[in-house]
């Protein structure tokens, strides 16, 4: 009975996007024309919408915003709740949102690209290119390459000098400082997270190109993605009349609105993104190899190969069964017994994101929050672990009436 109503709604799909264009289940093409999704993604994601929807309230986040896409399609997009706790303002799939450490996997890619095309190389020495860079280690300073720097393999300490970034420095006023620092393991061996180090990309980039960081992510991703309320800085974010606003726990453990800030408009390529969940599923359609006119597979392929192995396995305590994690270029690879995903979570100002690939079955989420909430430690493993279940189910439930058909019919004799 189930299956039969999702059929029917299915076929009366159309008439439920046009009541309701803003958040819907549906493929969705670069010419704009709709295609409905399979009747088995529609019975998934009617779960899925209400499960979401509760756990989101069960963790007392005001609003929020997810991306599907499997294949080349969008295959699910919405907005939940509002834009500020106590407000009647609706969060739609045009809702800007900050998205934190996202950031670094446009970085990853843009500066893939811009290897592809000529501009640098991955073992090009940060040194030769900045050569106010340096270490305590003036050896491992001078071998420090671009690749390291983008992998969090430079050898340096976790989190050096993040505290400048947040204060408002400009990575160019940073870089000099680095100078201060012992080095804690080898180049290329020894992972340790970074925002200062990594945003240094923009100065090479800078150096490299001519242009700014921020022109080149237009001018290669941004516009060409058709993203159309995405940004890198402040004030295009609080100018907006759109945007789900962050939120803290107060004393009393309730959740409500603070103020924007601008840390990380600084250091875009760290975590200064802005975007909707509408943006964001164009980028979950480049990051599944859909748009070769923006980055060849090939270097897709790269940006995703694990480069350093990260040691730490707390990071991923809740999503069950992860073997090994690695860091790539803007990117984590997290190993399952059976296949990897890549992934990525972002925390900045009270917002919370989160964004994941499964690339053996060629399916990608993105999900952002407006606060800070228990929820988002567990969406990316419940989802893919909720929608292979689902599809195994299904697989094994028709497997099982197949073989029961074939034993019960009637044999004709012989």
């Amino acid at each position: 009975m189930r299956r039969m109503i999702s059929l029917l709604l299915l076929v009366l799909f159309p008439v439920f996007n046009i009541l309701n264009n803003t958040n819907y289940f549906t493929a969705q093409k670069d010419d704009a024309v709709s295609e409905p999704i399979s009747a088995d993604d529609w019975e998934f994601f009617q779960q899925f919408d209400e499960d979401f929807d509760r756990r989101l309230n069960i963790a007392g986040c005001p609003g929020a915003a997810v991306a599907v896409v499997k294949n080349d399609q969008i295959i699910f997009l919405r907005g939940y709740g509002k834009q500020k706790y106590g407000r009647k303002d609706e969060v739609n799939t045009e809702t800007i949102f900050r998205i934190g450490s996202l950031s670094k996997g446009f970085a990853g890619l843009l500066t893939s690209k811009l290897v592809s095309e000529g501009f640098l190389t991955w073992e090009d020495k940060v040194q030769d290119i900045i050569p106010e860079f340096d270490l305590k280690n003036h050896d491992q300073a001078k071998r420090i390459n671009i690749q390291h720097l983008m992998s969090h393999s430079t050898g340096l300490q976790r989190h050096a000098y993040t505290d400048l970034t947040e204060s408002g420095l400009p990575v160019d006023k940073i870089i000099p400082v680095f100078k201060n620092l012992n080095d804690y393991g080898r180049e290329g061996q020894y992972y340790a997270y970074q925002n200062s180090a990594f945003s240094m990309i923009e100065e090479i980039i800078r150096q490299k190109t001519g242009k700014s960081y921020n022109d080149l992510l237009y001018e290669k991703i941004f516009l060409p993605a058709q993203m159309e309320h995405v940004s890198t800085d402040y004030h295009e974010i609080s100018s907006s009349d759109n945007v789900a606003l962050p939120h803290v726990l107060n004393y009393k453990n309730q959740c409500i609105p603070v103020r924007l800030n601008k840390k990380y408009y600084n250091a875009v390529s760290a975590g200064g993104v802005n975007a909707s969940i509408k943006d964001m599923a164009s980028w979950l359609r480049i990051l599944l190899g859909n748009r070769p006119d923006i980055i060849a597979p090939e270097s897709l392929e790269f940006i995703f190969s694990p480069h350093v192995k990260n040691p730490d396995r707390r990071a991923f305590y809740g999503w069950g069964g992860v073997e090994n994690n690695y860091y790539g270029i803007g990117w984590r690879i997290v190993n399952w017994p059976d296949h990897s995903i890549v992934y990525h979570g972002g925390s900045v100002n009270g917002y919370r994101s989160e964004i994941a690939i499964d690339r053996k079955n060629n399916i990608g989420i993105c999900v952002l929050f407006s606060s800070n909430n228990s929820y988002a430690n567990q969406v990316i493993p419940d989802f893919f672990r909720d929608y292979n279940s689902f599809f195994d189910n299904k697989k094994e439930f028709f497997e099982t009436t197949d073989t029961v058909i074939k034993s019960n019919s009637v044999q004709p004799k012989s």
